[in-house]
């Protein structure tokens, strides 16, 4: 007796064997790697994709993360936003940065919609920001 075609089989993490020295870690990953937007924009661009499944992301975690046991896996979800700035790769031969970069891109909020959807899904967020503006040469 396998699984039918149409049905779905799901794993509940808590019943994997848990290995201090190699715990288990699944990560999906969906991006937005379009240049020049704020982080406000290219959120609203990866939550338009996660949008539609947030119920399904609730009732995960919801499911996975009830038994309250802090020895127990649990799921964790996260919106994680990355951004560089000064990024050698982003200017011209000169250094300048290039023309689609002149729009400023410091600052951004979340919407409503944004934050519904990271309560909803029991989701935080982690923002890392780097500078990358080469250092100086020493005199």
């Amino acid at each position: 007796m396998g699984i039918e075609p149409d049905e779905t089989k799901v794993v509940n993490p808590r019943r994997l064997p848990v290995d201090p020295a190699n715990p288990f870690c699944q990560i999906w990953k969906v991006v937005c790697r379009e240049p020049g937007l704020c982080v406000d924009e290219q959120i609203a661009r990866v939550l338009s994709r996660l949008r539609p499944q947030t119920d399904r992301i609730a009732e995960l975690m919801k499911q996975y993360n009830s038994a309250n046991d802090e020895d127990e896996p649990y799921l964790e979800a996260r919106l994680e936003v990355v951004r560089y700035f000064n990024d050698a790769e982003q200017q011209d031969e000169v250094g300048r940065p290039q023309e689609r970069d002149k729009r400023n891109l410091f600052g951004w909020a979340l919407d409503r919609e944004a934050i519904a959807f990271l309560a909803a899904t029991g989701a935080f967020l982690d923002v890392d920001e780097y500078d990358m503006t080469p250092s100086p040469p020493s005199a």
